[in-house]
C-alpha cells in the first residue's frame, strides 16, 4: 500500500525567499534565451536548474508511519522523524498548522498547507491510535511566525 503524503511549505518569510530566488533563476534563463535566436546551451542549463529547484521546493511533505510523523524537508539535516506521542498540541489556522512537540528545535514549528491537504492530514493523524495530542482550531493563527 502506498503511503499518503501531505505537502506543506515553510513559514511565510522562508517560502517567499525560496520561491523568489527560484523564479529569479527562471527569469535569468528567459533573459539568456532572448539574447540568442536559436537554442542556447547556457540558457537551457539555467532552465534545468530552475526545474531542479522547483522540484525541490515542492518536495516538502508529511508522512504518517505507525507511531511516527515524518517531516520531510528540503535539507536532509532538517528532516525529522517525530514520535506521535511526543506531539503535545496542533493549532489549526485558516492557512496553516502549528505543531508543538519537544522534538522540534524551538518546541514548535509552523507549516503552510492547502485546505485540502490540511483536512486530510488532520483526519489521518486523528485516526492513528498513538496520537494523543489536542487539536485546537485557532482562526487567528497567521502564516507568519510571531514570537
Amino acid at each position: 500500500m502506498k503511503k499518503r503524503v501531505y505537502h506543506w511549505q515553510p513559514e511565510l518569510s522562508t517560502a517567499i525567499i525560496y520561491w523568489s530566488c527560484t523564479f529569479g533563476i527562471l527569469f535569468l534563463s528567459l533573459i539568456l534565451t532572448l539574447e540568442h535566436t536559436r537554442p542556447y546551451l547556457i540558457s537551457n542549463i539555467v532552465l534545468g536548474l530552475f526545474f531542479f529547484f522547483a522540484f525541490l521546493g515542492c518536495n516538502r511533505y508529511f508522512m504518517i508511519e505507525d507511531e511516527f510523523l515524518i517531516v520531510h524537508a528540503l535539507l536532509p539535516m532538517r528532516r525529522k522523524k517525530i514520535t506521535l506521542p511526543s506531539i503535545e498540541m496542533i493549532r489549526v489556522g485558516p492557512k496553516c498548522i502549528e505543531i508543538k512537540s519537544s522534538e522540534f528545535k524551538e518546541n514548535t514549528q509552523m507549516f503552510i498547507m492547502t485546505k485540502k491537504n490540511k483536512t486530510a492530514f488532520l483526519e489521518s493523524i486523528k485516526q492513528n491510535s498513538f496520537f494523543t495530542a489536542t487539536v485546537i482550531d485557532d482562526p487567528e493563527l497567521t502564516i507568519g511566525k510571531h514570537y
